[in-house]
C-alpha cells in the first residue's frame, strides 16, 4: 500500500460517499414525495447523473450507490419495492458531457 492508499481503498471510499449521498437525498427529498403506506401501488421517479466524463467500462458506482441507498432506505421505512426501471439520456448536464438517468421505482 502506498502513501495515498490502494486503488481498492479509494474505490471503497468513493462508493461509501455515493451511498451517503443517496441517504442524504432520501432524507431531504425522496421521503417527502412518497405516498402513505396504504396497500396501493405507487411510483416515484428519481433523476440522476453519471460521473463527470465517465467513458470507461466499469461499474457506475455513483448511480449504483445513490440508488441502492434510496431503495434500501425505502425498505427500512417499511415500503415494499415491486420494480425498478430506468432509462438513460446522453449529452446531459451543463457541458453536455454527462449521462442522465431516470429511475422509476414502483412500490407499495
Amino acid at each position: 500500500m502506498g502513501i495515498f492508499g490502494s486503488r481498492e481503498e479509494k474505490l471503497e471510499n468513493k462508493a461509501q460517499q455515493y451511498r451517503n449521498d443517496g441517504m442524504f437525498q432520501y432524507r431531504d427529498t425522496v421521503r417527502a414525495s412518497l405516498a402513505p403506506k396504504d396497500g396501493k401501488v405507487h411510483v416515484v421517479m428519481l433523476n440522476s447523473f453519471s460521473k463527470f466524463l465517465n467513458q470507461t467500462f466499469e461499474c457506475e458506482n455513483k448511480y449504483t450507490g445513490q440508488i441502492d441507498a434510496i431503495i434500501s432506505a425505502m425498505q427500512d421505512d417499511g415500503y415494499e419495492i415491486l420494480d425498478v426501471k430506468f432509462n438513460s439520456i446522453q449529452g446531459q448536464g451543463l457541458t453536455g458531457s454527462m449521462e442522465g438517468f431516470h429511475t422509476l421505482v414502483t412500490y407499495r
